[in-house]
């Protein structure tokens, strides 16, 4: 399976539309005045700040539970959202992926240069890795199967949709798996009562089994 992800070219053009956006819309909003105000909205700034405002420390840490629920189901959301848009033509996922690209970015680029960064940075650190690289795979998987209702290779449309689910089935599972994983360190970490290193050493960590599962396991190899 790592190898199969890491050929597929689906893959490969949600991941550039995906991080390409994320990272110049984050500059922008770190550094044009205006620029995030213009992408997410004033409302949705004051409501982050707002959401912020509090330390780690003033956060309810008997409801961990409960918000793994909560986040299981957001998440898978986001996921949801971008494989369904994906299946429209792949058009729709390529639009989709590219907004949530921009507005996450944006919303990094602003809280940066706040005085909120510090509790946001605590918060959203560990389960980053996990969280993006699900949502890449999930307009991965949709984009896949939109696609082949374009490019059949001759197939009827039913029969290419079924041949693109098959291949698409184990990216949009590896993306429901990395949801939990996310809601799992997102409710029981991230709002944890220890040391920023401690979170920061989770996501590098994480950021590292991503790296050794996809690129290392994935790497295609000669066969002896």
């Amino acid at each position: 399976m790592p190898q199969q992800l890491f050929q597929d070219n689906c893959l490969r053009l949600a991941f550039c539309i995906f991080w390409v956006p994320f990272l110049i819309a984050a500059f922008l909003a770190n550094t044009q005045p205006g620029f995030a105000e213009a992408t997410l909205g004033k409302e949705t700034i004051q409501m982050m700040e707002q959401m912020y405002a509090q330390p780690i420390t003033e956060l309810d840490q008997s409801a961990r539970g409960a918000m793994l629920g909560f986040y299981v189901y957001n998440n898978a959301g986001i996921g949801f959202r971008c494989f369904v848009f994906g299946l429209v033509f792949g058009i729709g996922g390529v639009l989709i992926t590219f907004y949530n690209a921009a507005h996450l970015g944006a919303v990094f680029g602003h809280m940066a240069s706040s005085k909120q960064w510090d509790n946001f940075s605590e918060f959203v650190t560990a389960h980053g890795p996990f969280e993006l690289t699900a949502i890449v795979l999930s307009a991965a998987a949709g984009m896949r199967m939109g696609f082949a209702l374009i490019e059949t290779g001759g197939l009827r449309r039913i029969a290419a949709l079924q041949q693109a689910a098959a291949k698409a089935t184990p990216v949009a599972c590896a993306a429901m798996i990395l949801f939990i994983l996310a809601a799992m360190v997102e409710a029981f970490v991230s709002p944890a009562l220890i040391p920023y290193e401690a979170k920061a050493a989770v996501a590098v960590l994480s950021a590292g089994l991503l790296m050794i599962y996809f690129v290392g396991l994935g790497f295609p190899r000669e066969e002896l």
